[in-house]
């Protein structure tokens, strides 16, 4: 083996071992300064009419973002703060325009939820964009149209799975594939290399 294909060899190898940490790294990077960009101006504001002088410490957005999550969390967790919320809900619920906003975002979030049942659980196998040409797709609801059963199935975009299309395909249509949502996703993120086996469960 000569020096140039070992050096290429190797450098491909590294690349690969660094792009996903990269990435995630990267990733990271943008959820923390959205924090900061978010939430810092306002506490450096807050700190400074408290303490009266600038106390403020990069980073300190991210950590108490975190700890307000986690509060609220403990707090809609028990019978007083369920209450308490969804008396706030329904007044959010009746504001024009913050209603539609607000439902269409927490539809979304709550189909990610774990308390989801039948969300996202069924992945399928569809043609699309067109006939012969098939992608994978994720099961969201099913609804009946003109007497027969439709679902609605999300089909995730490659590299960025939370983007994408909702199709409603007839379920007669449509391949089930025994495979778990996870793996859907990677083989979706992997643009296709991920090791994940497609596997029939028998029913179209």
């Amino acid at each position: 083996m000569g020096m140039a294909s070992h050096a290429k060899k190797k450098f491909i190898t590294g690349l690969l071992v660094l792009i996903p940490l990269i990435v995630t790294v990267y990733i990271a990077y943008l959820i923390v300064s959205f924090i900061e960009n978010f939430i810092g101006p306002a506490l450096k504001n807050i700190f400074f009419q408290v303490f009266q002088r600038e106390v403020y410490i990069t980073g300190m957005a991210c950590i108490i973002f975190v700890v307000i999550t986690y509060l609220t969390g403990l707090f809609v967790s028990n019978y007083f703060g369920k209450a308490v919320f969804s008396r706030g809900e329904q007044i959010v619920r009746r504001i024009p325009i913050v209603k539609s906003i607000y439902g269409s975002v927490k539809d979304m979030t709550e189909a990610f939820s774990s308390d989801k049942i039948k969300s996202f659980k069924e992945v399928v196998l569809l043609e699309f964009p067109f006939q012969g040409r098939y992608a994978i797709g994720l099961v969201t609801n099913r609804v009946e149209i003109k007497g027969l059963q439709h679902c609605s199935v999300f089909v995730p975009t490659t590299p960025n799975p939370t983007s994408g299309y909702i199709i409603l395909v007839r379920e007669d249509d449509l391949f089930f594939l025994d495979m778990p949502t996870d793996d859907a996703l990677k083989y979706v993120v992997s643009l296709g290399t991920s090791r994940s086996g497609i596997l029939w469960n028998g029913k179209r």
